[in-house]
């Protein structure tokens, strides 16, 4: 059986699930190493985020916003991120673009207020 990116990132999400982060960031590592993939960035954030390594977290958050800025969940968690990195027009630019891709996105809205506010 051919290992692929997609198979370490399935054993990812199985540790994940069963709470085992060390060892899903080891398997979302190994996956990301052979393809890199927004998703997989987002879930070592998540897992990071679990550990309260939040450097690490912000990190691969950045990584997933970079490899896919049109993701809107990313998009607004990275944004969240810049908003206190105290970067609130780079989070205002992000927080508009995802309002204009996808005028229903709620969160994106209230945050976006509150900036301007």
């Amino acid at each position: 059986m051919n290992k692929d990116s997609y198979y370490y990132y399935g054993l990812g999400e199985e540790s994940l699930e069963n709470n085992e982060i060390n060892i899903a960031i080891k398997y979302y590592l190994k996956s990301v190493r052979i393809k890199r993939h927004f998703k997989t960035f987002e879930r070592l954030y998540e897992c990071y985020c679990k550990l309260e390594q939040l450097d690490l977290a912000y990190f691969f958050l950045q990584l997933a916003y970079e490899e896919n800025t049109n993701n809107d969940k990313v998009a607004f968690l990275y944004s969240l991120c810049m908003i206190e990195e105290n970067r609130k027009n780079e989070a205002k630019d992000i927080l508009l673009s995802i309002i204009k891709r996808n005028p229903n996105y709620k969160k994106a809205k209230i945050e976006y207020e509150k900036i301007c506010n």
